[in-house]
């Protein structure tokens, strides 16, 4: 007799082995089995080998995803750092050119530059939220349509 492992899955977990199972046309044991045990037949030797032989093709996708993530977090940090050096260089300019402000004038200068300064972060955040507003508006029309189907 063999040797026999008892695992416990919950309700969910067992629902879904039973329809791949299923789908798979295995029996419940051969389907967990086949899942616990390395490449035993042809076709998970054959999905290995496509993939470059040492890890299982689930595996290997993981991987692909996470190299995927990867590259483009740097191309995110790439543009990031352009970004902050040319706010950098905009800050120098403008300290370079613009010329000091006369004692006398500092107070209503500077009651005009933070107004000027609230108006300008207001602009931006209006943008902002119309720029998501259209982003959300393009995701549900991908979403709601993407299978070819009008309402």
């Amino acid at each position: 007799m063999r040797p026999r492992i008892v695992v416990y899955v919950s309700a969910d977990e067992l629902s879904h082995m039973r329809r791949e199972a299923a789908r798979r046309r295995l029996s419940l044991s051969r389907y967990a089995k086949e899942r616990l045990t390395p490449a035993s037949d042809e076709f998970d030797r054959d999905a290995q080998a496509l993939n470059g032989g040492g890890l299982p093709l689930e595996k290997h996708l993981a991987e692909q995803v996470r190299n995927a993530f990867a590259a483009r977090a740097d191309d995110l940090a790439d543009n990031l750092r352009t970004v902050m050096v040319m706010l950098d260089q905009l800050v120098r300019s403008t300290l370079t050119h613009l010329p000091e402000i006369p004692t006398a004038q500092h107070k209503e200068r500077f009651a005009a530059g933070e107004r000027r300064h609230r108006e300008w972060q207001s602009q931006v955040a209006d943008l902002l939220r119309q720029m998501r507003s259209e982003a959300a508006k393009e995701k549900t029309i991908a979403a709601g349509h993407g299978n070819g189907a009008h309402a």
